[in-house]
């Protein structure tokens, strides 16, 4: 436990669409960093159902009877981004991450809306007094290859660097195996 005086250091995964654990390139990176002298003390890995691609209307409370964000449709066709089995997929996967970070004693924060509205709100709680003794000191994230997800990554990455921490992109390798498994 954190004594009054110590400073809470924490580094954001930000996770989009890897979402394993076992092989996962950045979590085995965040644990190797952690084992010897870390910039960071705790890590909090943040899932963000994301609003431009699946209706999160049903997830958001308040007073507002509809979504400050605009309806996922597609720009051509005006059709749902995100149908109802894909939307339960990626539900169960979260889940499943989530149970699967808990039994190795971590977690999984679960947001909905724009994943650069997340990470400014994180860092303006870690600036207030609520959060006590916490800062952010780095926010990592798997790059990704559309327009909509690198623009996505820029204004991540702009906001990270904005408050002078480290932002760090990974390759998404798909498949984390290392070349030496077979030995």
């Amino acid at each position: 436990m954190a004594t009054v005086d110590t400073v809470l250091r924490i580094l954001v995964y930000l996770l989009r669409r890897d979402l394993r654990h076992s092989d996962n390139p950045v979590l085995f990176e965040a644990a190797k960093e952690y084992s010897g002298e870390s910039k960071f003390t705790h890590f909090l890995p943040i899932y963000t159902f994301p609003a431009q691609q699946i209706e999160v209307s049903g997830f958001l409370k308040g007073s507002e009877p509809s979504s400050p964000y605009p309806e996922a449709r597609s720009q051509v066709a005006g059709n749902w981004r995100c149908g109802p089995h894909r939307a339960k997929f990626l539900a169960e996967s979260v889940w499943d991450l989530k149970e699967s970070l808990e039994l190795a004693e971590s977690g999984l924060v679960i947001r909905a809306g724009l994943i650069a509205d997340v990470i400014r709100h994180a860092f303006e709680y870690t600036a207030s007094s609520q959060a006590g003794r916490a800062e952010i000191v780095g926010v990592w994230m798997t790059g990704d290859v559309t327009a909509e997800e690198r623009q996505e990554e820029l204004d991540v990455q702009q906001i990270v660097e904005g408050h002078g921490k480290e932002f760090r992109l990974f390759t998404d390798e798909k498949f984390f195996v290392d070349e030496y498994d077979h030995l």
